[in-house]
C-alpha cells in the first residue's frame, strides 16, 4: 500500500507524478524501466534495466536486512532516478506499507513523534538534517534499517550516526547495477570499514585494481567500474578511491576520498559545518598539486588550514593551495560534481 504522507500529494507535484507513473507501470508488470545515470564521474546517460534485474536487487536487500510483508517503509528519494524507483519496487514487491514524501533535506519532519519506520532509504544530507533537527532525531531512533546512498558519507556524519538508535548502512553500487550491490554498517557496537556483497552477486577486480561486478541483477554481464577496492574477504571489500580522480603528484598516488576523511578527522575549526574536497591543477614540478576546495560564501585567511595540514599530512598530500567556491556545482542527484569544480577552480587561473 501506498500513501501520500504530506500536503502536496493532492496538486500532484513532479515527483508525485513519477511515483504514480512507475507504480502504475510495475503493478501491470511491465517488464522494462527506462532512466538517467546520476552523472557522477561524466553526462548523465540514459540505461534501461529490466523487471528480472529489479527483482533480483529486492531480493539481495530483503534478505541482507530481514525485509518482510507488512513492515513500513518511508519513500523520501525521486522516483525519477533508480534509488527511488528501488523503494517503490521493493515495497510493492514485499507488502511494505509506504509513505510517501516529496524529496527534501527533512523528510522526517512531516511525521509525528510517535512513528517510526522499519527501513527508510535517504541520502547524506536528509541523515545530517534528521540527526541535527531535535523531532526528527526522535523519529529517526524510532526507525530499523536506514540505508544511505546517492554520496559518501563524511567522516563527521558517520561519527554522528553513532549518536542514533537505527542501524544505518552505507551503500555501494550505481545505476547499472540496478540500486546498491554492497552494505557496510556505520554505527553501532561493531561498525564496519568493509562493504559485504548481497546474495547473488559475484565480484573481482581487473588489472587496474578496480571493482567488477556480475550477478543477475546486470544480467550475467560482468560490469567494469572505476572505483578502486581492496579484498578483506571473498565478499568483502574496501573501497579505495575513483581511478578517475586519483592523482598523482610528484610521482606519490593520492586518493582524494581517503585524503578528505584524514583531513575530516582533525576537526579543523575552520572546516566544521563546511563540505570540501581535495581536487588537483596542472603543476609543472609535481605533475598535479593538490589543492583543498571549500563550500563557503566568504574568502579567509588560509594560513592556519594550509601550515597544519602541512604538520600533519605527508608531503605531497598536504594542499598547496585553497579556493573557496559560493556554491558546489552537483549531480542531478545531489553528488558533488567533481570535475565541474576542478574546471571552475581552472578557470580563476
Amino acid at each position: 500500500m501506498l500513501q501520500s504522507a504530506d500536503n502536496e500529494w493532492a496538486n500532484y507535484p513532479e515527483t508525485h507524478q513519477a511515483a504514480l507513473r512507475f507504480s502504475r507501470a510495475w503493478l501491470s508488470g511491465q517488464e522494462f524501466f527506462h532512466l538517467q545515470t546520476s552523472g557522477s564521474t561524466g553526462v548523465p546517460k540514459p540505461i534501461t534495466v529490466s523487471r528480472w534485474q529489479m527483482l533480483a536487487s529486492i531480493r539481495g536487500t530483503a534478505a541482507a536486512l530481514q525485509l518482510h510483508s507488512g513492515q513500513s517503509a518511508l519513500v523520501c528519494l525521486n522516483p525519477a532516478y533508480i534509488a527511488g524507483m528501488m523503494m517503490l519496487a521493493r515495497g510493492w514487491e514485499l507488502g511494505l506499507q509506504m509513505y510517501l514524501v516529496a524529496p527534501s533535506s527533512r523528510p522526517l519532519a512531516h511525521f509525528t513523534a510517535e512513528m517510526g519506520f522499519d527501513f527508510v532509504a535517504m541520502v547524506p544530507m536528509q541523515l545530517q538534517q534528521s540527526i541535527k533537527n531535535k523531532p526528527d532525531k526522535i523519529i529517526l531512533d524510532k526507525c530499523a534499517k536506514i540505508i544511505i546512498g546517492g554520496a559518501a558519507m563524511s567522516f563527521e556524519l558517520e561519527q554522528q550516526a553513532q549518536q542514533t538508535s537505527a542501524a544505518i548502512y552505507a551503500t555501494f553500487g550505481m545505476s547499472e547495477t540496478v540500486s546498491h550491490i554492497a552494505l557496510r554498517r556505520i554505527n553501532g557496537n561493531l561498525p564496519e570499514t568493509a562493504y559485504r556483497l548481497l546474495p547473488g552477486i559475484t565480484a573481482q577486480t581487473d588489472e587496474r585494481s578496480c571493482l567488477m561486478v556480475k550477478g543477475q541483477v546486470t544480467n550475467h554481464q560482468w560490469i567494469y567500474t572505476n572505483d578502486m577496492v581492496t579484498f578483506i574477504q571473498p565478499d568483502c571489500f574496501r573501497f579505495e578511491g575513483r581511478a578517475d580522480f586519483v592523482i598523482n603528484s610528484g610521482g606519490v598516488k593520492i586518493f582524494p576520498e581517503q585524503l578528505e576523511q584524514q583531513i575530516a578527522q582533525f576537526s579543523l575549526p575552520e572546516l566544521h559545518g563546511k563540505r570540501f574536497i581535495i581536487t588537483s591543477l596542472p603543476n609543472e614540478r609535481l605533475g598535479n598539486r593538490v589543492v583543498l576546495a571549500i563550500e563557503s560564501a566568504s574568502i579567509k585567511d588560509d594560513t592556519n588550514i594550509l601550515a597544519h595540514l602541512k604538520e600533519k599530512l605527508p608531503r605531497f598530500h598536504a594542499p598547496k593551495a585553497i579556493y573557496y567556491l559560493p556554491q558546489f556545482p552537483q549531480t542531478a542527484t545531489g553528488k558533488i560534481n567533481r570535475l565541474a569544480v576542478q574546471r571552475m577552480i581552472g578557470s580563476r587561473l
